[in-house]
């Protein structure tokens, strides 16, 4: 490959994964962002759809005796355990809806003034479909991605890769940790289900964890205040299978890299 070609496509790979941190649990938690332990009545702004259950029904679990840090740590690890969930994050920048696990992805990202995409990803498969707003977008960065077309490639192939890493599968293989610290709020409520609020606040920017109460202590939201950038999170459907399958009818291949 020429070095003008691969300057071009290493410039498509960065417009499209640049954003991807911005809803990661690991990028956007204790460790670089800051946060309060809220104490609203309530907390159920970017709550899921009808229907959607937190998986957190049940007796009393006692993580709100546990330490700051340590629910934090528990509600990352119980997330992990589960095997799947639902996320949901909504910032100033992309919106998303995802069904994801260790190995598999389904869902839609929206990046809201650049145009949108599908993605399916099934162990080192992944196929995406892009509208135009997106293609036209990949176009003007050196990325030639097809409209309204499923592309598929392997996580060998740089521009699937940086596609899929909206997924963020490191959420069960690596779940994070606080390596800062938090402070705790009184219990309260998201979408139903009693939970407990860690995290922190400074210079008005604030980041605020919530975990469940009763059953597994799942992290239930992250919710982010002050910095829009970055994404409120809704979790949820804890455990259902993400069913992911190599989408119907023709499918062409990512450029290669």
């Amino acid at each position: 490959m020429s070095t003008s070609r691969t300057r071009t496509v290493r410039r498509a790979m960065l417009m499209l994964a640049c954003a991807t941190a911005l809803a990661s649990l690991t990028a956007c938690g204790p460790d670089n962002s800051t946060g309060p332990a809220g104490g609203s009545s309530s907390a159920s702004s970017n709550s899921p759809s009808s229907g959607a259950s937190t998986g957190s029904q049940g007796k009393p679990n006692g993580i709100e005796k546990s330490s700051a840090k340590d629910i934090y740590g528990q509600a990352t690890r119980a997330n992990a355990d589960a095997g799947s969930f639902r996320e949901q994050a909504t910032s100033s920048l992309v919106k998303s809806d995802l069904r994801i696990s260790a190995t598999e992805c389904v869902g839609k990202v929206d990046k809201l003034q650049q145009g949108s995409f599908e993605i399916i990803r099934k162990s080192n498969d992944i196929w995406a479909k892009v509208d135009a707003k997106f293609s036209e977008m990949a176009k003007a960065h050196g990325g030639a991605l097809p409209a309204d077309k499923w592309l598929h490639g392997t996580t060998s192939n740089p521009l699937a890769k940086a596609l899929s890493s909206y997924c963020h599968s490191e959420q069960f293989t690596s779940p994070a940790k606080a390596a800062t610290e938090l402070t705790t709020g009184q219990i309260t409520t998201v979408n139903g289900a009693s939970a407990v609020p860690v995290g922190r606040t400074a210079e008005g920017k604030s980041v605020t964890y919530y975990v469940a109460t009763t059953g597994k202590p799942y992290l239930l939201k992250r919710e982010i205040k002050g910095q829009d950038r970055l994404p409120s999170i809704v979790y949820s459907d804890f455990g259902k299978p993400v069913g992911a399958s190599a989408p119907a009818g023709e499918t062409v291949a990512f450029p290669s890299s």
